[in-house]
């Protein structure tokens, strides 16, 4: 009698065991994240979130092209960089920063502001206007570059988009009206002082310099109105959404 008892356990041990293990298995199997099985572990380990992870804001291999205008040797005219950067939602941010670096083709370009020149803050308004705000040094020009040149570099740089036709600078929050004795109360994309180049081969930029890549078209200026404070995070705006306008 005794051992049949036994017997009648052990039977029972090894049938729960089996309910158990079969049933951690289709547990397994109907516990999904975003439409695929994910071990039981990950589900009991997880905060019962199930949207999807944030990605990084850059995509490796992948990049913008951009054009970032410098003084040439004269000090009195522009020429273009090509320089190729990583996406990010910041690009602004980005074109403004790398130009700032300066020129790496420094036979035939020149640094149009102080190198130690920061960028503060960028927004961009409803009305295609860029409100950039840089740090005092901006008010110290390269003593070789014509405060025109230095200025419109920075201006032709980011007129250069379709979402921009209009510049107004600041600096440490204050918004200037003129930069040396040039008018910088009205700057839009300037032609006339662009000089042609010859054409460069785009490339990635060293993660450290960032400073390769290809140019874009300029679009045609236009006349908006500045105004407005910036907003509370500008550098979440990405100014490539769009394609680039011909001119």
């Amino acid at each position: 009698m005794k051992l049949r008892a036994r017997n009648y356990l052990l039977i029972g041990i090894v049938f729960l065991s089996l309910i158990l293990l079969t049933g951690c298995g289709t547990l397994e199997t109907l516990v999904k994240k975003d439409g695929a099985s994910t071990p039981l572990a990950d589900w009991i380990g997880s905060s019962g979130n199930n949207e999807p992870a944030q990605t990084a804001a850059t995509t490796p291999g992948e990049g913008i092209s951009v054009a970032l205008y410098f003084p040439d040797t004269s000090g009195k005219y522009l020429l273009k960089e090509n320089r190729m950067l990583p996406k990010t939602v910041s690009m602004a941010r980005e074109t403004v920063n790398q130009w700032l670096k300066g020129p790496t083709q420094t036979n035939s370009m020149q640094n149009p502001v102080s190198p130690v020149t920061t960028l503060r803050d960028i927004a961009i308004k409803e009305n295609n206007l860029v409100i950039v705000d840089l740090s005092k040094e901006f008010l110290q020009p390269n003593s070789k570059v014509s405060p025109e040149a230095a200025l419109y570099g920075l201006v032709n740089t980011l007129t250069q988009f379709s979402t921009i036709k209009q510049v107004q600078i600041r600096v440490e929050g204050k918004p200037i009206t003129k930069y040396g004795t040039v008018d910088a109360a009205n700057l839009i994309y300037k032609a006339s002082l662009v000089k042609e180049a010859a054409a460069q081969t785009p490339t990635l930029p060293n993660t450290e310099t960032g400073k390769t890549g290809l140019g874009v078209v300029p679009p045609a200026s236009s006349d908006t109105k500045s105004g407005g404070a910036l907003p509370a995070s500008p550098s979440s705006i990405n100014l490539f959404n769009y394609p680039p306008s011909s001119t």
